[in-house]
């Protein structure tokens, strides 16, 4: 496609964009500016005004072509911010729930069980949502130098910034009753969520229409191998992993059906949770009071996050087919 004037490129490309408002005005004045110096050189040449446009938005290249490119580092970014917010959030809410069992005010806002309830479980959840988004938008980029799985990152961060709604309206609720460090906790994330809720929302609609993601647990098992081979220690100690659960598979097949995430993911998510459970009482444990009903909900959290928001790690009933990599190809192992 052939344009007669700059104007109509520039326009065509506004059209096609994916980004804020002042990003928007900011590309379509440098694309103009760099158009208006290549009509400039082509006039230089010879050629009429029209023929100079046309010749400069042809060099320029198809504006669908550099939208895509536009709209690709847009979405990364806007990725990359929503997942550092949540990461905060969630950071946050966590300090704020560990604290509402020693410092949670006298009658919590609305009542017992729904304040309980909220901090220890909703909070789990938005963790591992959390967790999945600053994976992939922050830390596989970082590890492999490339971007991986977008489309799953902006979907965790939207999920995560959902499930942190009813904790941030619990915290505002209990603001002025609780203790002086709860209280402060408490106000920080009664308004960072918001604003992770709008930054969660901006990555979701700025992605639009992206390739398939990677199963999540492809890319642990990239950045798994990645970071072990950057080091000979490391390498050596990734060998050494690597042989001993081939051996293990060899030798107690049941015991590994245990913590295949791939093909037995409803077992290996109660071996992971109760795991949780365990090491979340660990402190108590180690000092010989160990809460086990505590254990067990913080386990059941757990759980229930992995039920709800399984799919983002690229787990799909029916989805084990010989194409699928082996279970623990998450940890880099060959089976």
């Amino acid at each position: 496609m052939t344009y007669r004037s700059i104007d109509a490129y520039v326009e065509d490309l506004a059209w096609r964009l994916r980004v804020g408002m002042r990003g928007r005005r900011r590309i379509m004045r440098e694309v103009a500016a760099h158009l208006a110096d290549l009509v400039a050189e082509e006039e230089a040449g010879g050629l009429t005004p029209q023929a100079a446009a046309r010749r400069a938005t042809t060099r320029f290249g198809a504006p669908e072509e550099l939208a895509a490119e536009f709209n690709r580092d847009s979405a990364q970014h806007s990725a990359r911010v929503a997942a550092w917010s949540l990461a905060v959030c969630f950071a946050g809410a966590f300090l704020a729930a560990g604290l509402a069992q020693t410092e949670a005010p006298a009658n919590p806002w609305p009542g017992d069980t729904v304040y309980y309830a909220v901090t220890a479980i909703l909070v789990q959840v938005a963790g591992f949502c959390a967790g999945t988004a600053f994976l992939l938008a922050v830390a596989a980029p970082w590890v492999l130098g490339r971007q991986q799985g977008l489309g799953t990152a902006v979907r965790a961060a939207a999920a995560a910034a959902l499930v942190l709604v009813p904790v941030a309206v619990v915290a505002a609720g209990n603001i002025g009753a609780a203790g002086r460090l709860e209280g402060a906790l408490s106000a920080f994330v009664a308004v960072a969520v918001p604003v992770a809720v709008v930054f969660s929302a901006r990555a979701l609609t700025r992605v639009g229409e992206h390739t398939p993601s990677p199963s999540t647990l492809d890319v642990i098992a990239e950045c798994t191998e990645a970071l072990a081979l950057r080091w000979s220690w490391s390498a050596r100690l990734f060998a050494l992993i690597t042989t001993a659960w081939t051996a293990v598979g060899d030798r107690l097949p049941g015991l590994r059906t245990w913590l295949e995430l791939r093909r037995h993911p409803w077992r290996a998510a109660a071996t992971v949770c109760a795991a949780a459970g365990v090491a979340l009482k660990l402190p108590d444990l180690l000092i010989g009071d160990l809460d086990l009903p505590a254990a067990a909900f913080e386990a059941v959290a757990a759980f229930t996050g992995f039920a709800l928001f399984g799919g983002l790690l690229g787990l799909r009933s029916g989805a084990r087919g010989p194409e699928r990599r082996e279970p623990l190809d998450a940890l880099g192992v060959e089976g």
